[in-house]
């Protein structure tokens, strides 16, 4: 097992030493809480060691904020981008054929999927078991090529709040089960947010860190 290290102490630590790789990595929060922010973090430092990158983007990432976290000091910024490859799908049905043409790709390192869930939610109102099926079927083609190849995979996760205040990723179950590691993002205040762990393999459940949002990346 590999760890990436996503150059941001707390988190890494939290972790036990960075994202495991061979499993589904799941982060989720109310939008702010920093979830684009770690899967640009995880992307770089994927790529900057010439490892692809397939960042299947449903919410329209920026591009200007990529370039910022790229250019921090020590990083060549033109090679990172090359081998970061976006997805845009517009429909779950585009997304889960996304996922497969993704997972073809060579010397594929990292899948990052931000949000998995924001197209589900959409097609959740005119078809709840076909959308339910198609992110169960997305899922376990992660999971399974995670598991063969080695790769890391990343998914963000839009929430929903519970009766008793909290919030919860939809397709709760599923990614539940599929995903490994899942991690709780909140804001604490400006440009601070706090990470707690909901579900790891070796790091105490309820463990949490708090780290800091800057204009070069995650501190």
């Amino acid at each position: 097992m590999d760890r990436l290290l996503l150059k941001c102490k707390p988190l890494d630590n939290l972790l036990g030493g960075g994202l495991e790789n061979s499993i589904v990595t799941e982060f989720y929060g109310e939008a702010g809480t920093g979830k684009t922010n770690i899967c640009l973090q995880a992307s770089r430092e994927v790529a900057s060691t010439d490892g692809k990158v397939a960042f299947i983007d449903t919410e329209g990432v920026s591009m200007e904020r990529l370039r910022q976290i790229c250019s921090s000091t020590g990083y060549n910024q033109q090679r990172i981008l090359q081998n970061i490859l976006f997805f845009n799908p517009h429909s779950l049905e585009e997304q889960e054929q996304m996922v497969l043409n993704a997972l073809k790709l060579k010397n594929l390192k990292l899948v990052v999927v931000d949000t998995i869930n924001m197209l589900y939610r959409m097609k959740l109102e005119e078809d709840e078991e076909g959308a339910t099926r198609s992110i169960v079927r997305q899922l376990t083609s992660l999971q399974i090529a995670a598991r063969k190849n080695n790769l890391y995979v990343v998914t963000t996760g839009q929430v929903y709040s519970t009766e008793d205040g909290d919030v919860k990723p939809f397709a709760g179950r599923g990614m539940e089960h599929m995903a490994k590691t899942i991690v709780k993002l909140e804001r604490v205040n400006t440009g601070r947010r706090k990470a707690t762990i909901i579900k790891h393999r070796s790091q105490p459940e309820g463990n949490s860190a708090v780290f800091t949002i800057t204009e070069y990346g995650l501190e």
